[in-house]
C-alpha cells in the first residue's frame, strides 16, 4: 500500500470541472511508465495500457469530490459559496475548508450556515474579513473551488482516513493497476479512465466511454452506511469486510454474467465481497452502460464510513482485495470470455 500516494490524491482539492491536482498526479504516473494518454473534451484522463486487437476493457475512477463553489461576497466580507455536489447537510456548517484562488493560492476558512430545521442554507465561508475589499484583496473572487480542508492520516489496523476518498479510492487503484500492469501481457486491450465530474451527474465517463467505445467497463466507486457502527446482516458496506460488489443502483442493474464471473474469481483467489445495493444515487456506471448499443458495466469497491462530508474511513485490506479482483479480471478478459458475456442466447 502506497501511504504516500493515497495521500497525495486524497490532499489534492478537486471538485467537477477544476480536477487539475488530481490530473497531474495520473499524468506524472503515466509519463513515468510511458503510456500514451488521451482526453475527453471535458478533461477525463484516458491512459490506454497496452496495444491489443482484443476485446477494449475500460476500468473507471471519478476524479472530482464534493465541494463548494464562491457565488458572491457580501459588503460584511462573507464568503457565499453553493455546494458542488450532493455535500451531507451535516457537514455544511462548523467545517475547516480551503479555498483555491485561480493563481493557485490556497486560503483557509470556516464553512458556516443557518441550521434551519435539518437543513443548513445560506452557506458562506469566514476568512476572517470584515468586508468585501478584504476577500478580494486576498485575491477571491466567484467561481473559485473551496474544498474540505482534511488532513490524510493513519489509523490503527491498517486503517486510513481523508477527504475526497469518493474517488480517490478509485483512482488510487488506477493508478495501483497500471504499476502492476504497465509490462503484463494481456488479451484485451486496457483503458484506466479518471473521469471528470460525476458528482454532478455522470459526466465525465459518458464522454470517456464515447471515446474509447469499450467493450466492457469496471467501474470504480466507493459508499459507506448509513449507520456506520451497525454490523447487521443488512449492511454489506462494512470495513475490512472485503470490496463491494454493486448489484444494483438507480441508474444500472449489473449483468447476471459479468457479476457470476466476479464471484467466481473472488473465490478462486480467496478474495471477501460484499453484495450492494444502492438504494439511492449511482455512478458512472449508469451513464457508461448505455453508451453506444450499449456496454456490460460492473461497479465495484472498496467500501468506507462515513462520505460525501469532510473525512471517510477505509481499511487498506479491502483496498488491496479490490486491485487484487480488478488484476484477476483484467486477465480474462479475451475475446472468448467477452464473446460469452455478451451472447445473450445463453
Amino acid at each position: 500500500m502506497d501511504r504516500d500516494l493515497l495521500r497525495a490524491l486524497s490532499e489534492a482539492d478537486a471538485i467537477a470541472a477544476s480536477e487539475q491536482e488530481v490530473r497531474d498526479i495520473l499524468l506524472s504516473e503515466a509519463q513515468k511508465y510511458h503510456k500514451e494518454v488521451q482526453f475527453d473534451g471535458l478533461g477525463s484522463v484516458l491512459i490506454r495500457v497496452n496495444q491489443s486487437r482484443g476485446p477494449k476493457v475500460m476500468i473507471c475512477a471519478h476524479m472530482d469530490e464534493v465541494g463548494f463553489m464562491v457565488r458572491s461576497v457580501s459588503r460584511e466580507g462573507a464568503i457565499d459559496v453553493l455546494p458542488i455536489g450532493n455535500v451531507r447537510m451535516m457537514a455544511r456548517t462548523l467545517q475547516p475548508v480551503r479555498i483555491t484562488t485561480r493563481n493557485g493560492e490556497k486560503i483557509p476558512g470556516l464553512l458556516d450556515g443557518d441550521l434551519k430545521g435539518e437543513n443548513v442554507d445560506n452557506l458562506r465561508v469566514d476568512i476572517g474579513a470584515t468586508s468585501a475589499e478584504e476577500v478580494f484583496a486576498a485575491g477571491i473572487d466567484a467561481g473559485d473551488r473551496v474544498t474540505f480542508d482534511t488532513p490524510f492520516q493513519t489509523l490503527p489496523h491498517n486503517r486510513v482516513m481523508g477527504k475526497a476518498f469518493d474517488d480517490r479510492l478509485g483512482c488510487y487503484l488506477l493508478i495501483a493497476l497500471l504499476r502492476e500492469l504497465h509490462q503484463t501481457p494481456l488479451d484485451c486491450e486496457l483503458w484506466l479512465v479518471a473521469s471528470s465530474s460525476e458528482e454532478v451527474g455522470l459526466r465525465g465517463g459518458q464522454t470517456a466511454t464515447r471515446a474509447i467505445h469499450p467493450d466492457i467497463a469496471l467501474v470504480l466507486d466507493t459508499a459507506c452506511w448509513s449507520k456506520n457502527f451497525d454490523y447487521g446482516s443488512a449492511n454489506h458496506r462494512q470495513i475490512g469486510a472485503g470490496p463491494m460488489l454493486v448489484l444494483y443502483d438507480k441508474t444500472l442493474i449489473a449483468p447476471a454474467k459479468l457479476i457470476a464471473l466476479a464471484e467466481t474469481i473472488a473465490r478462486s483467489q480467496g478474495i471477501p465481497l460484499q453484495k450492494d445495493m444502492f438504494s439511492n444515487g449511482g455512478t458512472d456506471g449508469g451513464a457508461i452502460h448505455l453508451s453506444g448499443t450499449g456496454v456490460p458495466t460492473l461497479v465495484l469497491g472498496p467500501p468506507t464510513r462515513h462520505g460525501h462530508c469532510a473525512a471517510s474511513i477505509a481499511d487498506e485490506k479491502d483496498i488491496h482485495h479490490t486491485q487484487q479482483l480488478l488484476v484477476a479480471l483484467v486477465a480474462c478478459m479475451n475475446r472468448e470470455t467477452v464473446d460469452h458475456l455478451t451472447d445473450f442466447r445463453c
